[in-house]
């Protein structure tokens, strides 16, 4: 009889497309067998018991920032601080971005940052290489075939930040498109209306956080997912849309589905359970983002999406500024850092708001939070499901245990969260990274072994 290393024994594991009571089997860090539980314990050096726990596969987070340069500052969150606030967090494997400026090769882009990331992540990490600017590179398609070959197959490129330099017009994204359709390589776009935007910036200045919001009203989003769609369509290539926060985005990408195009969104937890009501808290200057928390309309739209299949996966773009950092505004609304944690709530928070309220099954959850975002990235089946030869990438939490939201008792350097005080359930309790007990009664495991650079390929449409 085969000796395994472990055996997480008798968890209610989410699989692929169902839910079992099973003896999940590991041997030299990935999944050898799963097993109906008959009560027999297996043959096992460790045996994890998991009777009355769920299991998942580990959260894929395909959109991440950590040790963010944001101008004169940098997020509160560098690799060490943002991958343990991911692993408290069911979250396993992470995407973050490369920090090269414009004109810069990618291959250095991508060599800083991971040289940068090198040794420092507790979970697995791979990386999205950010092209600032199409124009300024020597041959920018040739530079993404071999990014490609070296695991980098996913480009992020900007509808806007004209005044930075980093817009990309029709033309770069038409131009993009094609090359990463002849390279097997995806592009992930941050669609919002530039010159809009800085036209109703301009109108709204002064208004405090609620002049935020009324600068980016939902059509500044969804009129630019429309006009890209029209250019991956001519290119006859795929396009990932980023942190999607407009429930007509969500329709406009369904319909071009169901006409064929391969298109992929992707919301986060912030636009499925907050609304714009949060810009009137003496506060409100903490929750800006971009794009920002939009209407109640909205989350009940992106939920729609996410049932529908509209929407693919779900991300944090967890960006962390600290209290200090956010009050530096001054009341002048573009001055906040924008972004917010969320790394370590996002399961929490599906599966208290999404399944337990009856919005999305359990399997969804996996499907929308670790295949789909592992699928799109390149990196299933290694990543992103409970099946045999998969990385042992497991989270265990009990269904029953609840408890709220508190910035103080977390893994992030950041001194607020926009949940604080909120109670939830599906808090992870043990967490596996590769077969290696990483988190256990809730809290990382020191000296557990770090995380590692986990190359993707070809992107999948899902």
């Amino acid at each position: 009889m085969m000796q395994f290393d472990v055996a997480v024994y008798g968890a209610d594991a989410v699989l692929p497309d169902s839910r079992h009571i099973s003896d999940i089997l590991i041997k030299n860090g990935r999944i050898t067998a799963i097993l109906k539980h008959t009560g027999r314990k297996p043959a096992a050096r460790r045996i994890i018991d998991a009777r009355g726990k769920t299991a998942l596969s580990g959260v894929v987070d395909p959109h991440v920032h950590f040790k963010l340069p944001a101008g004169n500052i940098v997020t509160a969150d560098d690799f060490v601080s943002g991958s343990l606030s991911a692993l408290a967090g069911g979250v396993t494997t992470v995407l973050d971005f490369t920090t090269q400026g414009a004109g810069t090769p990618l291959a250095g882009g991508i060599a800083s940052r991971l040289e940068e990331m090198k040794g420092a992540l507790h979970c697995d990490y791979a990386l999205h290489c950010v092209i600032p600017s199409w124009k300024k590179l020597r041959r920018p398609g040739e530079q993404m075939r071999r990014a490609a070959l070296r695991g980098v197959t996913s480009f992020k490129m900007f509808m806007i930040y004209e005044s930075r330099g980093m817009r990309a017009d029709d033309a770069d994204l038409y131009q993009a498109l094609l090359a990463s359709k002849s390279c097997g390589a995806l592009v992930c776009l941050h669609a919002e209306s530039d010159t809009i935007i800085n036209h109703l910036i301009a109108v709204h200045r002064g208004e405090g956080a609620r002049g935020h919001a009324r600068s980016r009203p939902d059509f500044t989003e969804w009129e630019a997912v429309g006009r890209a769609l029209v250019w991956a369509e001519a290119a006859k290539a795929g396009v990932y849309f980023v942190h999607l926060s407009a429930g007509r985005s969500a329709e406009i990408i369904g319909a071009a589905r169901a006409r064929g195009i391969q298109a992929m969104g992707e919301t986060c937890p912030q636009y499925l359970t907050l609304d714009d009501s949060i810009f009137s808290r003496k506060n409100g200057h903490y929750y800006a983002t971009c794009p920002q928390v939009k209407t109640r309309k909205d989350s009940a739209g992106l939920w729609r999406g996410l049932r529908e299949g509209a929407i693919s996966t779900v991300g944090t773009d967890s960006c962390t500024f600290n209290t200090a950092q956010k009050n530096r505004w001054g009341g002048d609304f573009t001055k906040i850092p924008y972004g917010m944690p969320g790394v370590e709530t996002a399961l929490p928070l599906l599966y208290t708001r999404g399944v337990l309220g009856g919005k999305i099954s359990l399997v969804e959850l996996s499907r929308l939070m670790s295949a789909n975002p592992a699928k799109a990235m390149g990196l299933y089946p290694r990543k992103g499901a409970l099946i045999k030869g998969a990385d042992a990438d497991i989270v265990l939490f009990d269904p029953r245990f609840s408890k709220a939201v508190d910035w103080r008792k977390m893994q992030s350097n950041c001194d607020w969260n926009p949940y604080q005080g909120l109670k939830l359930k599906g808090w992870p309790e043990t967490v596996l990274l590769r077969g290696v007990v990483v988190v256990e009664g809730g809290a990382p495991v020191k000296g557990a072994p770090k995380g590692r650079f986990t190359p993707c390929g070809r992107p999948t449409f899902v």
